[in-house]
């Protein structure tokens, strides 16, 4: 009789494991930035003006940023990077394995949309960010489901002697759906009131995001209305 009960009890086991192994298991979800339109939706650069290269990288944040490593340097870069998961890196802890939308890549009206689909590894309700770059010479390569980080372009530090430009920014409702789920990513739902902090880096327009410039570009620009403002102070004495 023994025998017999535990005979029962590994039966009943081997019923319940492979349920519990489905629900570890997380299916699919889709991440669309939502088209622009001529006036609203888009990423301006630290002059107003419409960005029209470079790329946005969507993902998830692994810790909270230090406020003191926000300006586009490579350091902070390198810093932001490590924290950051992309929504099509498979080769990273919990990375997603979603397909690289080339038009993720800014283009010459500054549109930036498309969907990555394929994604895992973003359980439901991760805080979804995006990620937008102003570099020259540098975009996202096609590639689809599973493919390597590649996709990805890497940044060096020349890339940013010659002047990088960038926003982190989020909102309440971007959130990883549910299994199966979408979510479009839109610029409108940036707003001052959000709980979270929002843009994390940059400037929330309303309509549109502006970005931060390298530090040293800020600089000279100061150093640049500086003196002309004292310019026509000594031309009007």
């Amino acid at each position: 009789m023994k025998s017999y009960n535990k005979i029962i009890k590994i039966w009943a086991v081997s019923l319940v494991l492979p349920l519990g192994l489905t629900n570890l298991t997380q299916a699919a979800i889709s991440i669309t930035i939502a088209s622009p339109t001529s006036t609203a939706g888009l990423y301006l650069d630290s002059a107003g003006q419409i960005v029209t290269t470079g790329f946005a990288r969507v993902g998830k944040l692994t810790g909270t940023i230090d406020p003191t490593k926000i300006a586009p340097t490579f350091s902070n870069f390198e810093y932001l990077d490590s924290l950051f998961v992309d929504v099509n890196d498979p080769t990273a802890l919990g990375g997603g394995g979603g397909s690289t939308p080339t038009t993720w890549n800014f283009s010459g009206t500054g549109a930036l949309s498309a969907s990555s689909t394929g994604i895992t590894g973003f359980a439901q309700n991760t805080q979804i960010y995006l990620w937008a770059f102003k570099v020259a010479g540098k975009s996202l390569t096609a590639g689809s489901a599973g493919t390597s980080s590649l996709t990805i372009p890497a940044l060096s530090a020349t890339d940013f002697t010659n002047g990088v430009q960038w926003a982190l920014v989020t909102a309440d409702e971007w959130k990883a759906p549910a299994d199966l789920g979408s979510l479009s990513l839109l610029t409108s739902q940036i707003t001052p009131t959000d709980l979270i902090q929002s843009p994390i880096i940059g400037s929330d327009l309303g309509a549109s995001v502006k970005m931060i410039p390298e530090p040293s570009s800020a600089s000279l620009l100061a150093l640049g209305v500086a003196g002309l403002v004292a310019l026509r102070a000594r031309r009007k004495s």
